[in-house]
């Protein structure tokens, strides 16, 4: 049987090399590549090509849920954990809703990320157990429903500009990258995303992202 080709995405060195090590003990994984931002993690495994990457969701440059995004929009084949220390219904979503295979917690045990890496490698979708009851209390939750249906409904207001730039932010594209492809200013790139915040009631890149993959806007 061949081995498990990994790549390990995370911006911390110590726990990174840490990671690896523990993994290497397992005859049946190969550590293929590693990356400590992002945006190195969307080159280095498009180019790669690993049967599974490990990917931490706090990073520089772009974080974890949109170089997901992009990776799944690139090579839908490769199965991705999203490794972190969040908890909350809405990592938990976004992360999913980007096409996450799984979600493990970093204080899980060997043992669970050992399970969640077998899993996904043949095809399930595999949650830490931590965040399990969090996940279906979330999904169950009926005061959702409201605020859901208001923000799709909120497509309607956004100017073409607005749908340009929120496309871009989906697909990772930093300020300066934006505007550069819109030949705009930063500052007017900056308004933009405040605008799209205040008019969608989101408040991160990664909210953004999953709302554009939601609304079709990635092709």
């Amino acid at each position: 049987m061949s081995s498990i080709r990994i790549f390990i995405a995370e911006d911390h060195a110590i726990l990174r090399e840490g990671l690896r090590a523990l993994l290497e003990s397992n005859p049946d994984i190969d550590i293929v590549g590693e990356a400590e931002d992002g945006q190195e993690a969307v080159q280095k495994i498009c180019k790669i090509k690993p049967q599974l990457v490990l990917m931490d969701l706090s990073m520089p440059h772009m974080n974890g849920t949109e170089a997901i995004a992009m990776i799944k929009r690139r090579e839908p084949d490769i199965k991705i954990i999203a490794l972190t220390v969040h908890k909350s219904h809405e990592y938990v979503r976004a992360t999913l809703d980007a096409k996450a295979d799984g979600y493990v917690l970093k204080d899980d045990t060997h043992l669970q990320l050992l399970t969640a890496i077998k899993h996904v490698i043949k095809g399930n979708i595999y949650l830490s157990p931590g965040i399990t009851q969090r996940v279906v209390s979330g999904f169950l939750d009926k005061d959702a429903a409201p605020a859901d249906f208001s923000r799709s409904h909120s497509w309607n207001t956004l100017t073409e500009r607005e749908r340009q730039v929120i496309k871009l932010i989906a697909e990772g594209s930093r300020n300066r990258d934006i505007a550069e492809s819109l030949s705009v200013s930063i500052k007017t790139v900056e308004k933009h995303r405040s605008n799209l915040m205040k008019k969608l009631d989101l408040h991160n890149a990664s909210s953004l992202t999953t709302y554009a993959i939601e609304n079709n806007m990635m092709g």
